[in-house]
């Protein structure tokens, strides 16, 4: 009896489970493999109201990019002059094979890691029978 609740609890009992543990999403308009898995996904400070305006904004963020996988597009955007910043720079990310818009990569001078917003509209998770991660794409 302990043997099958340790098993129950070590291993996802669903294929349901198992997709979400690990999910790899893909260019929502082109299904191109971004290589964005969500164990690279910056949960942190994400509790409570925090991850209320990150889910309003329908964004989510990652640490990491594979940046052969996005096409970069710098913006400078003017902020209001009360905020202490006059300009804010930008990348904007683009899907590599189509060029559709996925969200926007922060290069703080401050912070030690760039922050990667990606819009939530703009991915989809990877089917299963897709191509592996080490495969060439054409």
């Amino acid at each position: 009896m302990d043997t099958e609740t340790k098993d129950a609890t070590t291993a996802p009992a669903s294929p349901l489970e198992r997709s979400l543990s690990a999910v790899t999403y893909c260019c929502g308009a082109c299904g191109y493999d971004l290589r964005l898995r969500s164990s690279d996904r910056n949960t942190a400070g994400l509790v409570g109201a925090a991850y209320g305006r990150a889910a309003r904004r329908g964004v989510v963020a990652f640490d990491a990019i594979d940046d052969a996988r996005f096409g970069h597009a710098d913006e400078f955007r003017c902020v209001d002059v009360r905020a202490r910043r006059l300009f804010v720079r930008r990348t904007r990310l683009l899907c590599r094979k189509c060029g559709a818009g996925l969200g926007f990569g922060y290069d703080d001078r401050g912070r030690r890691s760039p922050r990667y917003d990606i819009r939530i509209r703009a991915l989809q998770p990877l089917a299963d029978d897709a191509p592996t991660a080490h495969a060439v794409d054409a």
